[in-house]
């Protein structure tokens, strides 16, 4: 986007820098949609894992991602290897913490079955990725303006600092382990 004006040409503001995290699972396509988003005008807040489980460990706040900071948006890739990208837009949609956060999913086919799902668990939109390069640059560019200026994205929650999700998940670990000492301590009497 250009900032250039000119006669009969509005000036077009600045875009607002949000953090967004792309989970795209091919190595190539991954850099391709990094550098588009770059060359949209990101240029902090941009950070990409490689697949849904990671995803999940990044929104969780886990191991390498321990200081990871929450997105403002997320653009997913419907093909995962692991935990399939249906599975991940569920699991954030499904989280108090994280359904806030707007999710563009991409598929590089538009098949009635995979859109239905995806808004059916309340993804923000459904994408066919573009063959050509130039569409695809373009479509990052329009979909960074749109979630970073045209729309006002959620506020940080108060307590951004842990989300739900990694909460249930300790609780859950907590739990076992104090039936498990509870067995354990029953057993040798």
């Amino acid at each position: 986007m250009s900032n250039a004006s000119g006669p009969g040409r509005p000036q077009v503001k600045s875009l607002r820098q949000i953090e967004v995290l792309v989970v795209q699972c091919n190595p190539a396509d991954g850099l391709l949609t990094m550098e588009a988003f770059k060359a949209a005008g990101l240029t902090t807040g941009l950070h990409c894992v490689p697949e849904g489980e990671e995803a999940l460990k990044y929104l969780q706040r886990k191991g390498p991602y321990a200081k990871a900071p929450v997105p403002d948006l997320i653009f997913l890739d419907l093909s995962q290897p692991k935990v399939s990208g249906l599975d991940v837009l569920k699991a954030i949609k499904s989280t108090s913490a994280l359904m806030h956060i707007p999710i563009v999913v991409a598929a590089g086919s538009d098949d009635p079955k995979f859109v239905r799902s995806v808004y059916a668990l309340n993804g923000n939109c459904f994408i066919r990725k573009p063959g050509e390069l130039t569409e695809f640059v373009r479509f990052i560019e329009t979909c960074y303006h749109f979630w970073s200026n045209v729309v006002t994205l959620a506020p940080p929650s108060p307590k951004r600092r842990r989300t739900a999700l990694s909460e249930s998940i300790q609780e859950k670990e907590s739990n076992s382990q104090q039936m498990a000492r509870l067995a354990s301590a029953t057993s040798h009497k």
